[in-house]
């Protein structure tokens, strides 16, 4: 797999979410948009969340939502979104402003998209990216350029 590269396509900044099941639905609203998983992944995940507790919530501030590849998984995918107002799940102290979905058709092939998250935790950018204002920086910033 190239590069992970975000676009208008798989990205929105200041989302409005209610709750993190909301925040969840956007997120992926953005793979199903983009033919990459089925209508039920959302509601796949949510109901992994309520069965194993908030696994997603991976460092402070970001979960990355994903479900196993049978769950609904189409295709290989990445969508982020940065929330308006942070999210809070179940059981985890500090609240939640950056969701990256995920989807992959096996267990190989998210390697890459997961390489980018620990790149984002290791150089602690995730404030950073739930204050960014374009998809150019987000870009710029994930590769090193800001």
């Amino acid at each position: 797999m190239k590069e992970i590269k975000f676009t208008k396509e798989n990205v929105r900044l200041n989302v409005q979410a209610a709750d993190w099941k909301e925040a969840i639905h956007q997120g992926v609203a953005l793979l199903e948009h983009n033919g990459l998983v089925t209508e039920m992944y959302a509601s796949h995940i949510i109901r992994n969340i309520h069965e194993y507790g908030p696994y997603i919530v991976i460092s402070p501030g970001i979960a990355i939502p994903h479900a196993r590849p049978e769950d609904g998984a189409i295709d290989i995918g990445v969508s982020l979104i940065t929330l308006e107002h942070p999210v809070h799940f179940h059981n985890i102290e500090t609240p939640v402003r950056v969701l990256i979905s995920f989807s992959a058709q096996d267990n190989d092939q998210h390697l890459n998209i997961i390489k980018m998250i620990v790149k984002i935790i290791e150089e602690g950018l995730i404030q950073e990216i739930a204050g960014i204002s374009s998809i150019q920086k987000l870009n710029d910033l994930i590769r090193g350029d800001e």
